[in-house]
């Protein structure tokens, strides 16, 4: 795969090389045209040739720069908003606003599809996994019969890389018995258990519920997560359910405060007379 090699241009600031290399570390995973991009706009920014309130080349400029088409450019902007380090505004361009990248997680959702998984900037480290039988607590807690099988994985959501990171979340995955072969392979630490029982078994979520609860970390989850007993923290439970009412994967995840996390949630209008 192509990489994106920057022409040189002359440094415009003091350089600071452990800055720089932590830039490159978030972006540059397998690098993409894109990754290798936002990796080489973040060091640039993070250590000071690229000042707070400086806008970027143009689109066009960086492609020209870079040796890259616009989409690569645009999908390599969006990489810096992510990290919080850049902010567009039409018609007047992408301006430095941070020279550090943000330290909380944000889930952006824009549509009802988006609410059902992290980014590629996170991966699951699974600390357990074994099935179980669900009792009428478990059957309670995520909506199944009681008496059916479950593969359960307990683990932490992890940032991309971890490096010193703390976790994002503490997670029970739950997925049910006759997809539970799929999570055998590396691809559960990495994809959703819904995508990968939709491109093998053809079997696609119709409808999702979440529920999502305020609640006060306990000492385990504290310890887990890196925080305070008795923080604020989100308690949040999904449910994947097929065409047929089907209940194919469940998910509980315990998330710290807000300084942490953050839920953005955006949607278009509803309809008239929703």
């Amino acid at each position: 795969m192509d990489r994106a090699t920057p022409r040189k241009r002359p440094a415009t600031g003091p350089a600071t090389r452990s800055s720089a290399a932590e830039a490159a570390q978030l972006l540059a995973e397998a690098q993409p045209r894109y990754a290798s991009l936002a990796a080489a706009l973040a060091a640039e920014i993070l250590d000071g040739r690229r000042a707070l309130g400086e806008l970027l080349p143009t689109e066009q400029e960086l492609g020209q720069s870079f040796g890259v088409s616009r989409s690569t450019v645009r999908e390599a902007l969006r990489r810096l908003r992510d990290l919080g380090l850049v902010a567009g505004t039409q018609g007047v361009g992408t301006r430095v606003i941070a020279n550090q990248p943000r330290s909380s997680y944000e889930l952006a959702v824009r549509s009802a599809t988006e609410v059902m998984g992290y980014s590629d900037r996170t991966l699951l480290e699974i600390h357990e996994s074994a099935m179980v039988t669900a009792d009428a607590a478990l059957a309670e807690r995520i909506g199944c019969a009681p008496g059916s099988r479950w593969l359960h994985i307990q683990g932490l959501r992890q940032p991309v890389p971890k490096a010193k990171a703390p976790p994002i979340s503490c997670v029970d995955l739950y997925i049910a018995e006759p997809f539970a072969d799929l999570a055998q392979g590396p691809e559960i630490v990495t994809t959703p258990a819904y995508r990968l029982i939709a491109r093998e078994r053809g079997v696609r979520v119709a409808e999702l519920q979440q529920e999502v609860t305020a609640i006060a970390l306990t000492p385990a989850q504290a310890a887990a997560l890196r925080a305070e007993p008795g923080s604020p923290g989100l308690h949040i439970i999904r449910r994947f359910q097929s065409a047929d009412g089907q209940l194919l994967e469940a998910t509980v995840n315990i998330h710290p405060a807000a300084d942490r996390f953050v839920y953005a949630l955006r949607l278009g209008a509803p309809t008239e007379g929703g």
